[in-house]
């Protein structure tokens, strides 16, 4: 069950557990939860928690992209807020241009609710279903610093 972050505040791992849980994933919640925790190792990943979602990023071999994913155990207008914030803190961490991939439909409700206001400017992102049906987003959070 989610938890609204404005009355409670969640630990890392409640967070991680909730979301395996509401994720409409073929994976069980336990293997789900694994592959997170090996996630965190990996170097120069960067984990902020804005709300009651997790984000995690990882660099590309490209300067300025990155591949993320967002684990959210927070209501959706929350999820949304946090999602802005996430926009524009990845922007300032030197990200131009970040790529996830998911299955559940719905969080392209998300994308969608933020490019109706975006916080940066020229941001955008484009859709694309993969093979196995779900989706690949493709996210410019803002003006190009090419090889900056």
């Amino acid at each position: 069950m989610v938890v609204d972050s404005k009355k409670q505040q969640l630990t890392v791992g409640q967070i991680i557990d909730i979301a395996s849980k509401e994720t409409k994933s073929k994976y069980k919640p336990d293997q789900i939860k694994t592959a997170i925790l090996s996630e965190f190792s990996i170097p120069n990943s960067w984990k902020p928690v804005i709300g009651n979602t997790l984000f995690i990023v990882h660099n590309s071999n490209r300067p300025h992209y990155g591949f993320f994913r967002a684990l959210n155990a927070d209501i959706g207008k929350n999820y949304v807020q946090n999602s802005e914030l996430f926009c524009k803190q990845a922007y300032q961490k030197n990200f131009d241009v970040l790529v996830t991939q998911f299955e559940d439909q719905t969080i392209l409700n998300i994308f969608k609710a933020i490019s109706r206001n975006p916080p940066n400017p020229k941001m955008g992102y484009a859709v694309q279903k993969t093979k196995s049906g779900g989706f690949q987003v493709t996210l410019v959070l803002g003006p190009s610093r090419g090889n900056q």
